[in-house]
C-alpha cells in the first residue's frame, strides 16, 4: 500500500518534468538574405523578456552606462550564443531531407531598448541558386522550449537580387519530419527561389 501510495505522488511529478517549460521569453524577428549566387544568410533580431533582460544587463552592463561597449557586448555574444552554436543558434534550415549547417555569425549587436534586451546578428548560410527552383523551409525557434520563441514569420522579410526569382510565404510545420521536436504552433517562412 504505501509503495502505490509513493508511485501515486510520484506519477505527477515525473509526468510534469517530462514536459519542458520554458525560462526565458524572446520575440523574433527574421529576414531572409540571398545574394546573387543563391541564399546566404538569416538575419535575426532577438527581443528579450524583462527579467532575462535585467538579469543579462546587470552581469554584463559593468559601468551602468545602460549601454553594451564593444567588450561588453562580445561577453554577451559569448554567453548567450555560444552555447547555441552547434544548434545552429536556433537558425534551423531545410533543405530537401537535411538541415544546412551555418558557416559563422556575423554583425553582432546588443543593445538594452525600453529595458528589453535586444540582439541583432546575421547566422550566413551557403545554398546556391540554380535554373531549377530550390526549396527551403526557415525556423527559428528552441525545440528545447527552454526559450519560448516567438517568431513572426507571417511579417517575416526577404531580401533577394534581381538576378533571382524568391517566392515565400508562412506556415505550420505540419508533416515536416526534421521539425517533430517542435511545437505545434511554431511556423517555417517557405521559400523556394532560382535565377532568372
Amino acid at each position: 500500500m504505501r509503495a502505490l501510495l509513493i508511485l501515486f505522488l510520484l506519477v505527477p511529478l515525473l509526468a510534469a518534468q517530462s514536459f519542458a517549460h520554458p525560462h526565458v521569453f524572446a520575440d523574433v524577428k527574421v529576414k531572409v538574405l540571398f545574394d546573387a549566387n543563391g541564399f546566404t544568410g538569416v538575419e535575426n533580431r532577438w527581443i528579450y523578456d524583462e527579467i532575462y533582460s535585467a538579469a543579462m544587463a546587470a552581469s554584463a552592463d559593468s559601468d551602468g552606462d545602460g549601454k553594451f561597449s564593444a567588450e561588453e557586448a562580445k561577453a554577451l555574444q559569448i554567453a548567450i550564443l555560444g552555447p547555441l552554436e552547434k544548434n545552429n543558434y536556433y537558425n534551423y534550415v531545410q533543405a530537401g531531407s537535411a538541415f544546412l549547417k551555418e558557416s559563422r555569425v556575423r554583425n553582432f549587436k546588443a543593445s538594452l531598448v525600453k529595458g528589453k534586451l535586444v540582439l541583432d546578428f546575421v547566422v550566413d548560410f551557403s545554398q546556391p541558386a540554380k535554373s531549377d527552383w530550390t526549396m527551403l523551409v526557415v525556423v527559428v525557434a528552441d525545440p528545447t522550449n527552454y526559450i519560448q520563441m516567438t517568431s513572426d514569420m507571417e511579417n517575416a522579410g526577404v531580401q533577394s537580387p534581381e538576378s533571382l526569382e524568391v517566392e515565400y510565404f508562412a506556415d505550420a510545420l505540419d508533416g515536416l519530419s526534421l521539425f517533430k521536436a517542435f511545437r505545434s504552433e511554431i511556423e517555417g517562412l517557405y521559400l523556394r527561389y532560382k535565377k532568372k
